[in-house]
């Protein structure tokens, strides 16, 4: 059998396609012989898994962690009854994985794993729409299980679907595409899976002394509790955060306000012994004198660091970010405004697509402001610099770079998608 890779995944997303058989023919409504075969390739898996669900996220790396893929096909365009379905677990396990490496002379770097629809399950000729989800064990979307992972042949499968999560954000993949299976004819047809969450992050130093300062925190405009898991990206993105604007997406998929509007929190005595002590007055928490404890290993010194998934919300009238300073009684001490910086493509006129508790709106000519934006699917948007989860040099490599806060009242954002768009936001 002739296979066909498509190597150019990159870690926003998962590539599910059909494997050619007899240069053309692949799936064959006429021919129970012809095989039908789904190659599915995970790009730049990553390994190292340390929260309960999902990776944290560390920097605006190219990366993910998927432990699981779930595929359904079913009849007809849109939601259908189901008439394939396959899981695929155990994706990176460090013993008897179920997908293998691939890469070498080709340039690739992933796992994947070919899964061979047998004689009683092939598909019949008729139109088709196949579903993929990639996701972690132990997930935290609550109803994960009820909407997806448990869905059996011969049910019925409804597009847009809506998942709760009991935290800020987690990272979770998916894609679609439509397919047509003919007699005598086959097709190749990628389903590329995209990251379907935003995410944040502050990488900060030069960080105030301010009496009963004991954390930072980002704060924003908004946040949402529901996924909506519709209106597919369905491209693959040849670099990290470098999308062309033909490639670039601006889609709004949360839903269910929270109450509480922190996306992350720094506690300045996980980063310093105390961080009262300016024994030289500069207005600054001092790192001398052994009284930073980072890694200097992971972090340039004096820095620190917090980030987050976010399920994407729509701007209100308010600032969408803002930075704080606080006390224990979260009484705020001093904060600073995020902005995007200029030229920034989410500046430039585009178009949106709105989760409206019922379908996709979509919104032509949207031009977001530098500080009221809506924060999107897919995009990373970042405080400071941090592209490797473990820098060679942190603090001296000029891909790992700390925001300064010193004399500053708003910061700048930095955004970055392949991630489709980072974001680099600015702090004044």
């Amino acid at each position: 059998m002739k296979k066909n890779y498509l190597l150019a995944a990159m870690a926003s997303g998962v590539m599910l396609f059909s494997a050619c058989s007899n240069d053309e023919a692949i799936m064959d409504g006429s021919d129970n012989n012809a095989e039908q075969t789904l190659v599915l390739q995970v790009a730049s898996t990553g390994d190292n898994l340390t929260t309960r669900a999902g990776r944290p996220l560390l920097s605006s790396e190219a990366k993910q962690t998927i432990d699981n893929v779930k595929v359904i096909i079913c009849q007809g365009t849109g939601n259908g009854n189901v008439k394939y379905v396959q899981t695929i677990d155990q994706w990176s396990a460090e013993a008897n994985a179920s997908s293998k490496p691939y890469g070498g002379a080709t340039g690739g770097h992933g796992r994947e794993a070919i899964i061979k629809l047998a004689d009683g399950d092939k598909l019949a000729a008729g139109e088709y729409t196949v579903y993929a989800f990639g996701y972690s064990d132990n997930s935290d979307y609550t109803d994960l299980a009820a909407k997806i992972t448990g869905i059996t042949q011969g049910g019925d499968f409804n597009e847009n679907v809506t998942l709760t999560l009991n935290k800020i954000g987690e990272e979770i993949f998916a894609g679609s595409c439509e397919l047509k299976v003919e007699d005598g004819k086959g097709f190749y047809t990628p389903v590329i899976l995209n990251r379907q969450v935003a995410g944040t992050m502050a990488y900060l130093t030069d960080i105030p002394c301010v009496a009963g300062g004991t954390k930072l925190q980002l704060v924003a405009s908004d946040r949402n509790t529901n996924l909506v898991l519709g209106h597919f990206a369905n491209h693959d993105l040849d670099g990290n955060g470098t999308a062309t604007d033909a490639n670039v997406n601006y889609v709004v998929n949360g839903t269910a306000t929270a109450t509480d509007k922190v996306i992350y929190e720094i506690a300045l005595d996980d980063w310093f012994n105390n961080p009262a002590l300016d024994a030289d007055k500069n207005g600054l928490i001092d790192v001398d004198n052994n009284n930073w404890k980072g890694e200097s290993t992971k972090y340039a010194k004096g820095s620190v660091f917090a980030g987050n998934f976010v399920i994407p919300f729509a701007k209100t009238s308010e600032n969408t970010f803002t930075l704080q300073l606080v006390d224990n009684a979260s009484t705020i001490l001093k904060s600073w405004k995020v902005k995007l910086p200029t030229g920034d493509k989410q500046l430039s006129t585009h178009t949106s697509y709105i989760w409206n508790n019922n379908t996709f709106t979509e919104n032509v000519t949207v031009q977001d402001a530098a500080d009221k934006f809506n924060v999107v699917r897919n995009h990373l948007y970042s405080i400071g610099t941090r592209t490797l989860d473990a820098p060679t040099q942190p603090g001296t490599d000029p891909d790992d770079k700390p925001e300064s806060l010193v004399n500053k009242q708003e910061l700048v954002l930095k955004v970055n998608d392949n991630w489709e768009v980072i974001h680099n936001m600015e702090l004044e």
